[in-house]
């Protein structure tokens, strides 16, 4: 009798375990079906850039994670994440992602997207980051002509650099004048508005007051506008009449990207336990 009772026990067992792995089977064959992985403990370094590594996810007919950028230094990073290599299961491939910027110093996560892929799906994959480059603020300072205000002509222009006067208004307490910067250079452009002045004709010079203007990047065919604010004491001047000169100093620089690499990969390993949790 026990004997026949072990045996049933062993026949039971033997078709719940089979039924459990046709059944985990069939959910991994569902296109649908997702592994996760754990995210990756060490970030990449380099004394340009760090980045930190996490939420990978992957079907047969995607991968994607999560990859956080961090500026190193106080010049703009190029980064282009089309130039990253996907391995997985000896294939690689590279992602359709953008090329963005990271100002100085700045943090910024983006997610990358694999969907061109096929068997995608894998217990790991590798990632190669490449395409980076830094954009140096020490350039060659552009030289523009002062440019009177009120306005005697709205455009100046210098080399790759155009600037058009697109607003004015000159009141006795305060000047306030927004430009519009065109860059068409073949590398890229750096304007930096607070070094901008304005000059009174007896040769007093005042720095601009915006307080809210910060360096900006144009690349070839880029327009941006920046805001000039002046206060000049009434004792000095009344600016509602009298002419002015912008001085535009070291506000434009012409500059170009240099490539740097990582020289590192990183591993994304399945999690396991958090896998067969998702695919209940």
């Amino acid at each position: 009798m026990k004997q026949i009772t072990s045996i049933a026990l062993m026949a039971a067992f033997a078709i719940s375990f089979s039924s459990t792995v046709f059944a985990q089977k069939g959910k991994k064959e569902d296109p649908k079906y997702t592994n996760y992985y754990t995210d990756v403990e060490d970030a990449l370094e380099a004394k340009e850039v760090t980045i930190e590594f996490s939420n990978a996810v992957s079907r047969m007919d995607m991968l994607k994670f999560k990859a956080k950028f961090t500026n190193n230094t106080n010049d703009f990073l190029l980064i282009d994440p089309s130039k990253f290599v996907i391995s997985v299961d000896g294939n690689e491939y590279n992602p359709s992602e953008k090329a963005f910027i990271l100002d100085p110093n700045e943090k910024k996560s983006k997610t990358i997207d694999l969907k061109d892929g096929k068997n995608l799906r894998s217990e790991q994959f590798e990632v190669t980051p490449d395409g980076c480059s830094r954009i140096s603020l020490d350039g060659a300072p552009v030289k523009m002509d002062q440019f009177q205000l009120p306005a005697s002509t709205n455009n100046v222009e210098s080399g790759n650099f155009s600037i058009n006067l697109k607003n004015l208004k000159q009141e006795t307490k305060e000047t306030w004048a927004r430009f519009e910067i065109k860059y068409t250079g073949d590398g890229y452009a750096i304007i930096d508005p607070s070094r901008i002045s304005v000059k009174t004709e007896g040769g007093d010079q005042y720095a601009n007051d915006d307080s809210k203007s910060k360096t900006i990047l144009l690349e070839k065919g880029d327009t941006k506008t920046v805001n000039a604010i002046f206060h000049i004491p009434a004792k000095v001047v009344d600016m509602q009449f009298a002419k002015l000169y912008v001085q535009w100093g070291d506000c434009m620089i012409e500059t170009s990207a240099e490539a740097f690499e990582l020289d590192e990969s990183i591993t994304f390993e399945i999690d396991e336990v958090l896998t067969n949790e998702k695919n209940k």
